[in-house]
């Protein structure tokens, strides 16, 4: 079996301005991602999350499960966000530190683009259901009231290339 090169690069002062963008598509307000976390026990989690705004390097996702990705983070503040490059199949794994917003202003700042979000994802599974023909039941449009913010620091990004290269950008 052949083995996998990693290669490590520097992120230069430009690209660390620009962090993100890139990944703008993937990352954009109101698409799900997956993320990662592990409780001290070592045990994984990996749950759809929605991305509420991406702002250099760090991605604010909203958590309106409050589940065992809360609880993971509690104990252990690192995640990995996770999606791939449906065109090239290329994937991406993003990972940092989480701070929890659950109040604030940060976190006001945040539940009027949630509503906003919320709005905007009902409008587009409603037009979606008529132009398939298909119903939808009303627990598909709800989104939860209660949920946190998760602010994600990104430290590396590593790229995942179709023939299982790994490429690692620290960002620190």
């Amino acid at each position: 079996m052949d083995k996998k090169k990693k290669t490590i690069e520097k992120l230069s002062l430009a690209e660390k301005e620009n962090l993100l963008k890139n990944f703008l598509p993937f990352l954009s307000k109101g698409k799900f991602v997956n993320v990662a976390t592990c409780s001290l026990e070592r045990m994984p989690n990996v749950a759809p999350k929605l991305v509420a705004r991406v702002e250099k390097n760090i991605i604010y996702i909203i958590d309106y499960v409050l589940g065992k990705t809360y609880l993971n983070l509690k104990e252990n503040p690192r995640a990995s966000v996770s999606f791939i490059d449906e065109k090239t199949l290329t994937g991406y794994q993003l990972n940092g530190t989480v701070d929890i917003l659950e109040a604030g202003d940060e976190f006001e700042r945040f539940s009027g683009e949630f509503q906003d979000i919320k709005t905007s994802f009902t409008v587009e599974r409603i037009l979606l259901n008529i132009r398939s023909g298909e119903k939808a039941s009303p627990l598909e449009f709800g989104l939860p009231e209660k949920f946190i913010i998760l602010k994600i620091k990104i430290i590396e990004i590593v790229e995942i290339s179709t023939s299982g290269n790994l490429k690692s950008k620290l960002a620190l």
